[in-house]
């Protein structure tokens, strides 16, 4: 359940996270990233886009538009606490998806005017996020994958935001480690 990083915006989806990874551990995955979408949409379409699948398992990594958007931190960690609270009431483990950083540092103008927030302060507000929801999985005591481990620049696509084929690949492997701890 996710956004774009869930997705595996503009790149083929064979190549995106999800789809290597259930190749590999050779389990069923069923991706439902939305690009552009919040948190907020996440939890409007938590019932039909998970509950209805009746998983024994859901990702769940979403935030970088609700930042992006101007969203406080407080709400994004109260649409995951939503979305844990159904799953938990279905019977179904959570597992937490910290969002990958944003690398600024040589890609998009900076000065973009059409960015509701400019990439910098974008960078700044996921990394203190990133924070707050690894505190929140530890509180809730839900595994955390965490898709920023081993990922650099040249990972991402020209954006700065979103992982390319490589970038995915390295996804899948943070993933797989972490679910492969937990015996799926």
């Amino acid at each position: 359940m996710g956004d774009s990083l869930t997705e595996g915006y503009d790149i083929p989806q064979i190549t995106r996270w999800s789809d290597l990874l259930q190749k590999d551990l050779k389990i069923e995955i069923i991706n439902q990233g939305i690009s552009g979408d919040t948190t907020g949409g996440m939890l409007a379409r938590f019932q039909t886009d998970v509950l209805a699948e009746n998983p024994t398992h859901v990702i769940i990594m979403g935030g970088t538009n609700d930042l992006w958007f101007g969203l406080s931190p407080k709400l994004i960690l109260s649409n995951y606490h939503s979305m844990l609270r159904h799953a938990r009431r279905a019977g179904i483990i959570t597992i937490i998806g910290l969002p990958t950083v944003v690398f600024h540092e040589g890609f998009l103008d900076e000065d973009d005017s059409r960015l509701f927030t400019p990439l910098p302060q974008l960078s700044k507000q996921i990394n203190a996020f990133r924070k707050q929801l690894e505190i929140y999985a530890k509180d809730q005591e839900l595994p955390m994958i965490d898709f920023s481990k081993n990922m650099t620049p040249e990972l991402f696509l020209s954006d700065g935001v979103h992982p390319n084929e490589t970038g995915n690949l390295v996804m899948m492997k943070n993933a797989k480690s972490v679910l492969e701890k937990l015996r799926i």
